[in-house]
């Protein structure tokens, strides 16, 4: 029986809306459920209690079946179709159908009403129904049209709650994309300017060492601005995009650290060390960058002796580790985030969330930065 009321329904669904036909099909699984036959049971239950009733009361048994299933199976359904479908109990659908209706529901009237002649009297005689038909008129004609009107009705005032509970859901997730719309703008506007303020600001410090150099005609001006230029050329690019590879950020901190050299000579030294397989791994710009800044202007720049900037970055397990070590100054008592790190940390949170996690730590000697990011989910 089931499989033939899914053969039969299979090609109304096609004809569905997408949502009409998820609402549907989860009306068709429950029925067929435990909890559905729990269902069919009671609506069999009140059925058998509405026609017992009638008979007691003097109904025929045949009418009184009649009205038990209207009541108990047609006008439920009408009201479920009105509710999966409340467009067409509206405007020029509802003025198209409800004349059919009242035609069909008088029909029935008048069927029950032979029927009932037919089961109490054991033949059927025209002219006695018609006879009786006539007598009786006054008396059905009222109660038909007043029960068809107030199905109708019902139907309507169905139609009506579910149009504007669609409305309201219409509205709600209209409201809900412009303020997630918004949400996505501001947060790009913000992503924006943080990668706006990530210039370096030693760019400011290397050109006031390079106008020094030119005023004074020292050979190391020239070397110098062919870093700086190569950094500028490959920053403007990288910083830019949404995400960068590893591998060239590193590139880029490379360019960095040799015009950190060339103004601050044997008092930096430097390592990159980046394992192949973390090299394609997809960072926001200039996180990189500004740990290793953070390392030289905090960390050596301060140090009378100077020391050794080291960035690793390799793969353990299902997490990426970055590290950034300086041997300078260390970290000052009262250390807290600069404008760079807290930006870092922004971005990081955009895009991987609490997957992303950047710690500063003091070391004997010096500082290490440490950014672990674990693996997505599969």
């Amino acid at each position: 029986m089931q499989r033939a009321y899914h053969r039969w329904a299979a090609p109304h669904y096609a004809r569905m809306s997408p949502p009409l036909r998820e609402q549907a099909e989860l009306i068709d699984a429950f029925l067929y459920s435990r909890r559905g036959l729990g269902m069919w049971l009671g609506v069999a239950c009140a059925m058998a209690g509405t026609v017992t009733g009638m008979v007691a009361a003097g109904v025929a048994l045949l009418p009184a079946l009649l009205l038990s299933l209207l009541a108990w199976i047609a006008l439920p359904l009408v009201v479920l179709s009105a509710w999966l479908q409340p467009e067409r109990f509206a405007g020029a659908n509802m003025r198209k159908w409800v004349p059919r209706f009242v035609a069909i529901g008088l029909g029935g009237a008048l069927i029950g009403f032979v029927i009932g002649q037919a089961s109490r009297h054991g033949v059927v005689d025209a002219v006695q129904v018609l006879g009786a038909l006539r007598a009786a008129l006054t008396r059905i004609m009222p109660i038909a049209l007043a029960v068809l009107l107030g199905m109708v009705a019902v139907m309507w005032g169905v139609a009506q709650a579910r149009r504007q509970i669609i409305e309201r859901e219409l509205e709600r997730v209209r409201l809900t994309g412009e303020r997630d719309a918004a949400a996505r703008q501001v947060a790009e506007a913000q992503l924006k300017l943080l990668q706006g303020q990530i210039q370096p600001h030693f760019i400011f410090n290397t050109l006031s060492a390079l106008q020094h150099w030119v005023d004074t005609g020292d050979a190391r001006a020239g070397p110098l601005l062919q870093s700086l230029t190569g950094f500028l050329r490959g920053s403007t690019e990288l910083l830019g995009q949404g995400k960068v590879t590893l591998g060239a950020e590193a590139a880029m901190v490379a360019h960095y650290l040799a015009i950190q050299q060339s103004r601050l000579g044997p008092r930096l030294t430097s390592t990159i060390d980046i394992a192949a397989e973390t090299a394609t791994m997809l960072l926001p710009p200039g996180v990189l960058l500004t740990l290793v800044e953070n390392a030289v202007e905090h960390g050596i720049a301060p140090a009378l002796a100077g020391g050794e900037v080291s960035v690793a970055a390799r793969r353990e397990g299902a997490q990426w580790v970055l590290t950034v070590h300086d041997s300078g100054a260390g970290l000052a008592q009262a250390w807290h985030d600069g404008v760079g790190l807290a930006n870092c940390r922004q971005r990081l949170q955009h895009h991987f969330g609490s997957r992303a996690t950047l710690t500063l730590s003091a070391l004997q000697p010096g500082t290490e930065g440490r950014l672990v990011i674990e693996e997505a989910p599969v």
